[in-house]
């Protein structure tokens, strides 16, 4: 029983402050919890933030645990038509919520990420994040000057790895790594790849990386299962946004007759989801 009582599993099961219904980050914010707050990096360096959902996860972990550190988050904000991400309106959303919270221990850097590397001393960074859809650059020929600056302890954390099955900077640069250093990957969520690549990397993670796997196929599994559960609710937050919106607007009354209806529906939605998660807090809070 001891290990269901554990403080250790408490981060898997936080909710975020920070959560955006089609973001690619979302399914993934239980293990950046559990990580942080298990590897207590002293500098965390993110390249490719966007709306800021990974980077906030991390930052709450720091800011929960009380962990004395130093993080970056670093992104040029630029438009992506494709994707339909507007730069400038995304860095100013983030930047509200951010400075808000962590300001205290975190900053904003608006750059485009594979130029930002002489901005760090060498072996100065514990943990640095290279987010595949947007600095996807950052892992190809500039990374060898990231790289110098990871410290002993340094972990090296790769979302993007299955994106077009792999064939992107950051998917080839995870294979590299995978053949030379301990590594774990979840295959969900785009993919997302941890390397050891420090000699001095926290046990715990090192441990992580050690499994073998039909262990691993748990560990994957269960996150997995926790992380859908955000994807799921923060749909269920922005349909009931949307209802809420078109009740206040002018709508045909056979319509607005339906909303109020579906709206109940996406509550309860949300109560199906939060319910266990509220009674595993009570049960934490009575067990102290």
């Amino acid at each position: 029983m001891d290990a269901f009582l554990s403080d250790d599993l408490a981060p898997a099961f936080w909710t975020p402050d920070l959560q955006i219904e089609d973001s690619r980050w979302q399914p993934h914010v239980p293990f950046a919890f559990w990580l942080a707050a298990a590897a207590r990096p002293r500098r965390l360096v993110e390249l490719g933030t966007g709306r800021g959902v990974s980077y906030a996860a991390f930052c709450e972990a720091a800011a929960r645990v009380g962990i004395d550190a130093q993080f970056c988050a670093i992104d040029d904000w630029g438009d992506d038509r494709a994707t339909g991400f507007l730069g400038d309106d995304a860095f100013n959303d983030f930047r509200d919520f951010h400075d808000r919270r962590y300001s205290r221990f975190s900053t904003l850097k608006r750059c485009a990420p594979e130029t930002a590397s002489p901005d760090f001393a060498d072996g100065s960074i514990d943990l640095l994040h290279i987010d595949g859809a947007r600095a996807d650059d950052a892992a190809g020929d500039s990374f060898a000057a990231w790289r110098s600056r990871l410290s002993s302890r340094g972990l090296l954390l790769l979302h993007g790895t299955r994106l077009r099955d792999g064939e992107t900077r950051v998917g080839r640069l995870f294979a590299e790594w995978r053949e030379r250093a301990p590594h774990f990957e979840f295959t969900h969520g785009d993919g997302l790849g941890l390397v050891c690549a420090g000699p001095e990397a926290p046990e715990v993670i090192a441990a992580l990386c050690r499994l073998q796997a039909a262990d691993g196929d748990i560990f994957r599994a269960r996150f997995e299962f926790l992380g859908a559960r955000w994807s799921e609710r923060s749909i269920a937050l922005n349909l009931i946004r949307q209802f809420d919106d078109d009740i206040q607007s002018f709508r045909p009354r056979d319509q607005i007759t339906r909303l109020p209806i579906r709206t109940r529906f996406a509550r309860s939605i949300l109560k199906t989801l939060d319910d266990p998660l509220r009674h595993f807090r009570k049960g934490r809070r009575s067990a102290r």
